[in-house]
């Protein structure tokens, strides 16, 4: 291979690698590539919520690849990365013998692997089951919540919405997918849009709505949305499309009928948020 073909096959890895870190929390940030020609190794940092780490790519003289999680958070890196494509040194073990990379990543077209890296920018598998709560409710409330992974202000970002069933407890009834460069606040803006539009289309027999976001609630009252952030430039296009779709449903809503269906759910009188995470 030449010593193009090597990068490149080397960051194809890598960008089929973002979808499993990100679903484990982690973001790829700073990447460097050592070529050597026929192998090479490409270094990534990893950012993740409480732990940073790093990712090594090694590709062999044959064309094999291997990865291995390095710095403290190896161990939840290599669980991230567990049953892909790849195999992946045990954290703090040998590392494990390397097989042939699959055949389509040595013969990408360039066309082929620009759509690898825009895939990695579209909305990931919603990635995190509803944990189980003891929260009280009420039968008929809907609460939402966002989660953004790591600790940039922009990363991947998801939100759902669950509904108290009574004496069946909370169950989810909508799940966003990750979207790869999204924004907490606007997740939870969105939250609250999505929960609106499926009580008006009856998907959602709810009584009342939820957030625990301050911010969220406020732009839904004013009807703006109050950011620094360059809407238009900061986000990937699917979460920019998800913004503006909201914005033009807010836009025709009666938001005042809207707002008497609301409640802040306050974790200091009600308990952590049903629809929470679980990843602070």
């Amino acid at each position: 291979m030449s010593s193009g073909e090597v990068e490149s096959q080397l960051r194809d890895v890598l960008a089929r690698l973002e979808r499993p870190l990100a679903h484990g929390g982690f973001l790829v940030s700073d990447v460097r590539v050592v070529d050597e020609g026929s192998w090479g190794r490409l270094d990534a940092v990893l950012e993740g919520t409480a732990l940073t780490g790093k990712i090594q790519v090694h590709l062999n003289k044959k064309g094999q690849i291997r990865i291995v999680p390095q710095g403290n958070a190896a161990f939840s890196i290599a669980r991230a990365l567990e049953g892909g494509a790849f195999p992946v040194a045990a954290a703090n073990a040998a590392p494990v013998r390397a097989v042939a990379a699959p055949q389509s990543a040595t013969t990408a077209t360039p066309a082929a692997r620009s759509t690898a890296t825009l895939v990695a920018s579209s909305p990931l598998v919603a990635s995190s089951p509803l944990r189980a709560s003891t929260v009280r409710g009420v039968a008929g409330e809907l609460v939402v919540d966002c989660s953004k992974y790591g600790k940039s202000l922009i990363g991947p970002t998801e939100w759902r919405g669950v509904v108290h069933m009574g004496v069946d407890g909370w169950r989810e009834v909508f799940h966003s997918p990750v979207y790869a460069r999204g924004h907490n606040n606007l997740g939870e803006f969105l939250a609250i849009i999505e929960g609106c539009q499926r009580i008006e289309s009856g998907s959602c027999a709810c009584d009342s709505l939820w957030s625990d976001s301050k911010t969220a609630l406020s732009w839904f009252r004013t009807g703006i949305i109050k950011t620094t952030l360059d809407i238009d430039r900061a986000f990937d296009p699917q979460f920019l499309a998800a913004i503006r779709g909201a914005q033009r449903w807010l836009a025709a809503a009666d938001r005042s009928a809207w707002m008497k269906r609301f409640s802040r759910w306050d974790v200091s009188q009600r308990g952590e948020n049903p629809a929470d995470f679980g990843r602070k």
